[in-house]
C-alpha cells in the first residue's frame, strides 16, 4: 500500500514546488542580494548617478512599494500606479474630496517610498547613498521638497538631505532630470543595522494653491535608492 502511494506524493510536492516558484515578484522589485564590489561597475536603473571614485561600485535598487497620500479634510486616501504625481497644494474638489466647502486651502500630495537596505552587502566599505528622484518637467522645483525618513515603524519621521544635486538633461519637448538626495547617513545606518524597510517621505508645504506644485515619477520613472560602495 505505501509503495502504490509513494510516486502520488512525489508528484504532489513537485507540483506545490513548481506552483511556489511561478508566484514571482513585482517586475520592478527584486530581493536579489547584491554582490560585493570586485569588479567596479555601476547598475543605475537608468538614473545619471556619476560614481565618486571609479574604483567603486554604484548599485540603484527600487522601492518594494510606492504610494501617494492624497489629504483632504473628508477623504483621505493612498493611490498607487499612477505615473506621475504633483506635489503642493491643489484645490479642493467634491468628486475627489468629499468635501462640503471646497476650494482653498486645498489637499496636500506626499509620496511614500519603502526600500530593503538589506540586499547590499554586509561587509562593504559604504562611501555615499542618494535617493534619485526625477521630474518630467521641473527638477529645479524638487530643490524646496521636504524629505523625511523613518528606520522603524511607529518611529517619529526625521528630517533628511540637506545637500541635493540637480541634474538635468534637455530634451525636445521640456527639461527633465533628476535629483539626489544624500541621505548617506541614515542609510549607512540602515545597512548596518540590517534594516529590511525603510520609510522615506517627500512632500511640499502647503502655501499658495497651484504656485508650489512640481511634478515627480511615480511609476514612470520611479524613484530609486543609489549606493556607492567598495
Amino acid at each position: 500500500m505505501i509503495k502504490r502511494f509513494t510516486p502520488i506524493i512525489l508528484l504532489a510536492v513537485i507540483l506545490g514546488l513548481g506552483l511556489a516558484g511561478c508566484a514571482g515578484e513585482p517586475a520592478t522589485y527584486s530581493s536579489r542580494k547584491v554582490n560585493i564590489c570586485k569588479n567596479p561597475t555601476s547598475k543605475l536603473r537608468q538614473v545619471p548617478y556619476t560614481r565618486e571614485d571609479k574604483s567603486d561600485c554604484a548599485v540603484a535598487i527600487a522601492p518594494f512599494d510606492v504610494s501617494v497620500w492624497n489629504e483632504a479634510p473628508l477623504n483621505s486616501h493612498k493611490t498607487r500606479s499612477v505615473p506621475t504625481v504633483d506635489l503642493g497644494c491643489l484645490p479642493l474638489s467634491p468628486a475627489t474630496d468629499n468635501c462640503s466647502t471646497c476650494g482653498l486651502p486645498g489637499h496636500a500630495n506626499t509620496l511614500m517610498l519603502n526600500f530593503d537596505p538589506s540586499v547590499y552587502p554586509e561587509d562593504m566599505k559604504f562611501r555615499r547613498a542618494v535617493l534619485a528622484v526625477y521630474s518630467p518637467n521641473n527638477p529645479q522645483g524638487l530643490n524646496g521638497v521636504v524629505l523625511r525618513g523613518r528606520l522603524n515603524v511607529g518611529d517619529e519621521l526625521q528630517s533628511l538631505a540637506n545637500y541635493r544635486e540637480t541634474v538635468v538633461k534637455t530634451q525636445t519637448t521640456a527639461t527633465a532630470g533628476w535629483v539626489f538626495f544624500d541621505v548617506s547617513k541614515f542609510v549607512a545606518r540602515a545597512i548596518n543595522e540590517r534594516r529590511n524597510s525603510i520609510s522615506f517621505e517627500l512632500s511640499v508645504p502647503c502655501q499658495t494653491p497651484a504656485t508650489n506644485l512640481v511634478t515627480v515619477g511615480v511609476s514612470k520613472n520611479e524613484p530609486n535608492l543609489v549606493v556607492e560602495f567598495n
